[in-house]
């Protein structure tokens, strides 16, 4: 095997590096610590890994040579093959997936709870063995604890045990630490010393796009500080159904495992501990929240089954389970709570919404959608409630889209257009040059083109508007030729190659996904009886919802046109779910009611689900 030396240029910085040919591009980005927009799992077909050829020698999926003409040469990187240095690639800022994304990592104001973590400390002045009383240092910690008011059996590990070894050491004054799971109490440490001014635990929301983790102070009840990044799992394969397909044998369920555990919450944890001069060890309960399929590859456990009919989980109430197991950077005897799912895909983040809207609690008419790929949906109050997964694409989250990306550094997030001239006027993430639209410019944009009369109910740009203007022409897309408005003209952007734009492509897809999901609301709303007019409180949960313009979100059809005052946005509220776990053990006993409370629909089964999506599909 050779070695090409080379360097991968990006809008911030150039990277220098060797890496072994022949090798593909994706993977020796990976190497160089450049994570490509590989939505697809590599398959080509996403078209989020575009890289530009500027000098080396490479080779097509098919084995042929590329030649280079002095020109920049655009290429996927997940179907190029790199042969031989010198080289020089260029990554333009919207193939690049990024820790800086516009992620919501916190949540409106949770729902009041005492304080009364299932992990504690308590400080014990033990008397030495003697010959008239030689119990076991175990036995002597345990029986101390009992006389606190901590019921038996109370268990203890080898490891604990182990601990105990140094008791004498520390003349017998100790710390306990305990953990309340199953309706018992377990000792997971013996430290020497008082050690109870300081109790620490970690809330997580797994995302298939973003991880957030929460150190929690678990004596004050707050959260301390918090740190996210993208999930590495994405450099495998961007959306669940890859991610169930890619998990299919051992291996490759021990990688996604390690992907999400060790090259993910591990660090973001190692980061929080050591910010506030802490050791990995001092974290001693960890609360996860998330989909079915991520709470799977978290435990490694295999998500084959949720991706087929009849669509069973390994478990929908997984833990819980010792960190050690988990391979989780905490304390080894640590316990790791997930929220329990109702469903395949109504997940535990979904349950953590639930209860933070207090869905299950009220006798007011409640809807709660979490947009993302999937957009789950429940309505309802405490007498019943229903719930649905509508399967929206990843259109809001830009991929497929000619210009579509995340909410990362160079995203246009926000488009106004004038009512006259029918200019743009746009807001970009970072104050970057632009390099793509994220997903609420897009619902922006889609609003006002109706507004203005640029698009016809259908997404279809009128001849009167072509005409008037001058901002919408055809453009090459592969060997089509497409409509399309260019908002930010080549020189503009982000790499000065290429135009940003919406072609009616775009558009088309974008009201598919608007339509999967209003349909679904629509249907959910049908089982449950009542009318959009009579919800008295709509939610929106997760970072995307936060960030989305609520009459532009209307005027799309996206959501109902209802008073906005009966609008609420949730923020994170997987995350708050897993906070209030860690922080009040009732919440733990609670949740699985939570889960199980709402009837789950088909929609596929609905005999009006297709009629409702086809209207759907156009704009009001």
């Amino acid at each position: 095997m050779s070695v090409a030396a080379g360097k991968i240029e990006l809008p911030s910085r150039m990277v220098e590096c060797q890496l072994p040919t022949p090798i593909l591009l994706s993977e020796a980005a990976e190497r160089a610590g450049v994570i490509l927009n590989v939505a697809c799992g590599g398959t080509g077909s996403c078209g989020g890994c575009t890289v530009e050829l500027l000098s080396g020698q490479f080779t097509d999926a098919a084995g042929s040579a590329i030649a280079l003409d002095g020109h920049p040469r655009r290429v996927l990187a997940c179907q190029t093959q790199l042969l031989a240095g010198p080289f020089h690639l260029r990554v333009p800022r919207h193939s690049l997936v990024e820790a800086g994304e516009k992620v919501v990592m916190d949540f409106a104001d949770t729902p009041t709870f005492q304080l009364r973590p299932p992990v504690r400390k308590q400080h014990l002045t033990l008397t030495p063995p003697t010959l008239k009383d030689a119990r076991g240092d175990v036995e002597r910690v345990l029986d101390a604890l009992t006389q606190h008011g901590y019921e038996e059996p109370i268990l203890a590990s080898v490891y604990v045990a182990r601990q105990a070894q140094a008791m004498a050491t520390a003349n017998y004054d100790v710390t306990a630490t305990v953990a309340q799971a199953h309706g018992q109490w377990h000792l997971i440490g013996i430290e020497p010393g008082d050690t109870t001014a300081k109790l620490f635990g970690a809330a997580v929301d797994i995302g298939t796009t973003t991880v957030v983790v929460a150190l929690v102070d678990l004596l004050a009840g707050r959260i301390v500080d918090v740190a996210s990044s993208y999930n590495r799992q994405i450099i495998r394969c961007d959306d669940v159904a890859s991610r169930i397909s890619y998990a299919s044998t051992w291996q490759r369920l021990m990688e996604m495992r390690d992907l999400i555990v060790s090259d993910t919450i591990n660090r973001l944890l190692a980061l929080l501990v050591s910010r506030h001069e802490l050791q990995g060890s001092d974290v001693l309960h960890m609360c996860v929240s998330g989909n079915t399929v991520m709470t799977h590859l978290f435990c490694g456990l295999s998500p084959t089954g949720i991706g087929g009919v009849p669509f069973a989980p390994i478990s929908n109430t997984p833990g819980p389970y010792r960190a050690g197991q988990l391979h989780v950077a905490m304390h080894p005897e640590g316990l790791v709570d997930l929220a329990p799912s109702a469903a395949a895909y109504i997940g535990g983040d979904i349950t953590s919404d639930m209860y933070v809207c207090g869905q299950k609690q009220t006798g007011q008419i409640t809807a709660m959608v979490d947009i993302g790929t999937n957009a789950e949906i429940v309505v309802g109050n405490r007498d019943r409630l229903i719930a649905c997964a509508a399967p929206a694409g990843p259109a809001f989250e830009g991929h497929g889209l000619t210009c579509g990306m995340r909410a990362a550094v160079g995203a246009i997030d926000a488009i106004c257009l004038n009512d006259l001239s029918c200019e743009p006027v746009y807001t970009v993430i970072g104050k970057a040059r632009p390099a793509g639209v994220c997903g609420s410019g897009l619902i922006d944009f889609v609003a006002q083109a109706r507004k203005v009369g640029l698009i016809s109910a259908a997404g279809r740009f009128s001849p009167e508007a072509m005409e008037k203007c001058r901002r919408i022409r055809r453009v090459q897309q592969g060997e089509r030729e497409l409509t399309a408005y260019e908002i930010v003209p080549a020189e503009q952007t982000d790499d000065g190659l290429t135009a940003i734009v919406i072609t009616e492509r775009d558009i088309a897809a974008l009201l598919q996904a608007k339509g999967v999901i209003f349909a679904a609301l629509q249907i959910a709303m049908k089982h449950l009886g009542k009318g959009f007019g009579e919800v008295d409180r709509f939610y929106l949960a997760g970072g995307f919802a936060r960030h989305i313009d609520l009459d532009n979100a209307v005027a799309m059809g996206l959501l109902p046109d209802i008073p906005r005052d009966r609008y609420v946005f949730v923020g994170n509220g997987s995350l708050a779910g897993a906070f209030l776990c860690l922080v009040d053990s009732q919440v733990r006993q609670e949740l699985p009611a939570v889960a199980s409370a709402p009837q789950i629909i088909e929609l596929n089964l609905d005999p009006d689900f297709m009629d409702a999506y086809t209207m759907a599909m156009f704009l009001p």
